[in-house]
């Protein structure tokens, strides 16, 4: 079977053919031309097919996080024009961009989601967000969409006619104002107010500790990214059978137990069985007492006590 590569065009950075004309120049033109082998079975390589999954799950989020950003019911739309009017009961203005970016991924969500369900050809036209509509509201249209398209991800990810316009909706980042907003344009602009946690396991691509792990939202798993400068490996919570859920699990603390009484010094257990201290060293001579961290057990003392005057123990 040929071998296939990703069909975003993802390199090996720093690795080239033999036949790279611009191999070795200063201006660093070239700075890989082998291409990344892709998914077993898919069209997109490792670090691709888990990006697209982690900005599908977020655009839920993201577009709730817009939408209290840019309440559209107390906020009018400007595109970095400054409106003077004496009017007090003008509301207040808010950035286009967030408007036309919820609109887009909003679009972007539901055309992907028709097309999941009734293939090419449906009757249906992806429209936009509807005026007014709150983030709760939006976070839930746009979550419905998300369901469907991440059952189907697998899927897409093999088709050959689709995958490369999803990627276009969803990875693509662009410079400057985009003519239309992917995922990965607003989630670089309006990022999500997380609060990540370093992992106690290093990356297991680069060997270092830069593993940020991000609790998971809305009963999505738990992700695992490297924030090392070139490397981004990222995974989640239940990839490779949930092993990184195990290799960077917290440490469970040891637990603290209050001391128990019963344990007695040298001393308190001489003294418990009216003995000096060396008759109760010689117990633990001959094996009769087993005494745990310079502790003495009251009971097991007791019975020897019990036991040397002849008594029953």
């Amino acid at each position: 079977m040929a071998e296939r590569y990703c069909v975003c065009g993802c390199a090996v950075k720093g690795e080239h053919w033999a036949a790279c004309p611009d191999f070795g120049r200063e201006d660093g033109s070239c700075r890989g031309c082998v291409q990344i082998e892709a998914r077993d079975g898919m069209l997109l390589c490792e670090r691709c097919y888990r990006a697209l999954r982690r900005h599908l799950e977020d655009a839920a989020d993201l577009v709730g996080h817009l939408r209290s950003i840019a309440d559209p019911t107390k906020a009018t739309p400007y595109d970095r024009i400054r409106v003077d009017s004496s009017r007090p009961e003008m509301p207040a203005p808010v950035a286009a961009d967030l408007i036309d970016a919820s609109d887009d991924i909003v679009r972007t969500m539901r055309a992907w989601a028709l097309y999941v369900q009734f293939g090419e050809g449906h009757p249906w036209r992806a429209e936009g967000l509807q005026a007014g509509i709150d983030a709760a509201s939006a976070w839930d249209d746009v979550n419905g969409c998300a369901e469907v398209i991440l059952l189907d991800l697998d899927h897409l990810a093999k088709d050959s006619h689709q995958i490369g316009s999803l990627c276009e909706g969803v990875l693509d980042v662009h410079r400057g104002e985009p003519e239309r907003w992917s995922i990965a344009d607003a989630a670089s602009r309006y990022s999500l107010d997380d609060q990540p946690r370093w992992a106690n396991a290093p990356c297991p691509d680069c060997n270092l500790m830069a593993v940020h792990i991000q609790p998971g939202r809305n009963r999505r798993p738990s992700r695992y990214r490297c924030s090392t400068l070139g490397c981004g490996w990222e995974a989640n919570s239940l990839d490779d059978g949930g092993l990184w859920a195990s290799v960077f699990a917290e440490p469970v603390p040891v637990e603290v137990r209050p001391h128990d009484p019963r344990w007695l010094t040298l001393a308190d257990a001489a003294r418990l069985v009216e003995r000096t201290t060396g008759t109760v060293r010689n117990w633990v001579t001959q094996n009769l007492l087993t005494p745990q961290m310079g502790r003495y057990w009251q009971d097991e003392a007791l019975a020897v006590a019990a036991q040397k005057r002849g008594e029953a123990a």
